[in-house]
């Protein structure tokens, strides 16, 4: 089987999984369950969510041994990325308990905010404790190298207090100077026409809203805090993988969008990196149209060099970012979508296409 087939069958397995457990958590009142074996307090929380990691931490190794190449692969980083997940969702968890307990709309919808918000600053402390890196400056550009950086991680974005960062994983500097640079205008003119915050803020912006809608729900129904924690957790998958489902096509239009620029820059080597990106990735050329406008939030290598130059609206990485953003809402289903199984630095750097 060719890799980008087991790649795609690995998610859907994956995903498939997490919202097998979604729905019959639901179904079965799994909330209900936890609390009247072990009290309706936060122990049934923590419960749920170690035994939720437990159950997909197999799925992640497997797919680090599967997809990623010797070098990349280490059941270790998978282990201790599980256990730092679980404490940061204990961290939301407590924050959301004491916001559920104050029975306030408009404070439910600011800490949502502020909670996606810490999301970002997280990626911020994150990028200061990556080892074997360096800063550099180009064209008024802040460039943060990642030496050793995985070859499935894409160049990124980074939003900090002192500025946009651009994260280039090691390998791209290994290419040819032309495509190496090529690539770097790329996300020079993504953050100059503020994509990546428009993303942010759409995706903050929409959780934060249905993060209100369930939570005035459970408050009018005068729900017990941890049904309502459980439960959120629970519906928060269950719209992650809807997200799955309707947004690939928005970000395929937003990336669209600035190849037509890049097109238009140099079309030789705007075909180059598309090779050289791919062979990083998901290593296929072309793709039916079902599975990729239902799976792939990039296009193929095919339809980006045939796509024409019209403008449409999209926005390229909203269909990552709304789904990273959503584990404020305690889900986790950012593990294993779009090619996150077994990638931990995907979990917590979305790629950017």
């Amino acid at each position: 089987m060719r890799f980008n087939n087991v790649k795609l069958s690995a998610g859907i397995l994956y995903i498939g999984l997490i919202v097998s457990v979604v729905v019959l958590g639901l179904y079965f009142n799994i909330a209900n369950l936890l609390t009247t074996y072990y009290g309706d307090t936060l122990e049934s929380v923590y419960v749920y969510f170690f035994f939720f990691l437990i159950l997909t931490l197999p799925f992640d190794i497997l797919a680090d041994k599967k997809l990623n190449s010797p070098r990349d692969s280490s059941s270790l980083k998978i282990i201790v990325s599980n256990v730092l997940l679980f404490l940061f969702l204990i961290f939301f968890v407590n924050i959301i308990h004491f916001v559920y307990n104050t029975e306030n709309l408009f404070l439910a919808f600011i800490s949502s905010m502020l909670l996606q918000l810490s999301l970002v600053g997280l990626q911020e402390i994150a990028i200061t404790l990556v080892p074997n890196k360096y800063e550099e400056t180009r064209n008024n550009s802040s460039l943060l190298i990642i030496k050793n950086a995985p070859t499935y991680m894409t160049m990124n974005i980074v939003r900090t207090l002192k500025g946009a960062k651009i994260i280039v994983p090691g390998h791209w500097r290994e290419q040819k100077e032309k495509n190496y640079h090529f690539h770097l205008k790329r996300f020079e003119l993504i953050r100059d026409l503020k994509v990546d915050l428009k993303s942010i803020f759409c995706s903050i912006l929409i959780n934060s809203i249905l993060f209100t809608i369930i939570f005035y729900y459970y408050s009018s129904n005068n729900i017990s805090t941890t049904t309502y924690i459980i439960n959120l957790s629970l519906l928060s998958n269950l719209i992650s993988f809807i997200y799955i489902l309707v947004l690939p096509r928005l970000s395929q239009n937003g990336i669209s969008n600035i190849d037509a620029v890049m097109k238009t820059v140099d079309l030789n080597l705007f075909k180059e990196n598309l090779e050289i990106f791919e062979s990083n990735q998901d290593k296929n050329k072309a793709r039916g149209k079902i599975t990729e406008t239902v799976f792939y939030p990039i296009p193929s290598i095919k339809t980006r060099v045939d796509s024409g130059n019209q403008k449409k609206f999209g926005l390229s990485n909203i269909s990552r970012l709304i789904i990273f953003f959503a584990s404020f809402n305690l889900s986790i289903i950012f593990k294993g979508v779009h090619g996150n199984a077994g990638k931990p630095e995907n979990w917590l750097f979305p790629p950017s296409e």
